[in-house]
């Protein structure tokens, strides 16, 4: 996993090599299936083909693979050195300490509980909305509950797409 992946357009990334298109976008979705069957479904007519492909092939990939994207995900509300996260994460992270001790603590019941890690594209919400999320999701169904994980993880996935790619 790296740090940053450098700025794109379509047109560039249609123009790359299919094995640097897997490591990139692997390593940007914390998912090297993930990123090897996006460069597959290449060429990308634009930005909306790309995203759609993205959405497409997480869904097709076999839940131990979507898992272990999740998995790889920093805890929601402690810093990480990735920048990304940091940036999605940054008014959570600037949310007073109990706020983000009473997270700490709920992210703790909710992996207890579901055995995965909490997911949520936290793009532009603080401590406080993040709190009411968990004790909403941790009285929901394990199925209920896991749709709800992997659909967080594609909007976190479009986001960074969205971030890289132009």
């Amino acid at each position: 996993m790296i740090d940053t992946v450098p700025a794109t357009t379509v047109d560039e990334l249609n123009r790359m090599s299919p094995d640097r298109v897997a490591t990139m976008v692997g390593d940007l979705l914390y998912s090297p299936p993930l990123g090897a069957a996006i460069a597959a479904a290449a060429p990308f007519r634009s930005l909306e083909h790309l995203l759609d492909a993205a959405h497409r092939e997480l869904l097709r990939l076999p839940r131990v693979e979507i898992l272990a994207s999740i998995q790889a995900h920093p805890v929601l509300g402690q810093k990480t050195p990735d920048a990304y996260s940091r940036e999605e994460q940054s008014f959570i992270l600037d949310s007073p300490p109990e706020v983000l001790a009473e997270i700490a603590e709920l992210v703790d019941r909710y992996e207890e509980r579901f055995h995965h890690k909490f997911l949520v594209c936290a793009q532009g919400i603080g401590g406080h909305e993040v709190l009411l999320l968990l004790r909403r999701r941790l009285d929901n169904p394990t199925v209920t509950e896991w749709e709800t994980t992997v659909r967080e993880l594609g909007r976190v996935n479009v986001l960074r797409l969205r971030t890289v790619v132009r």
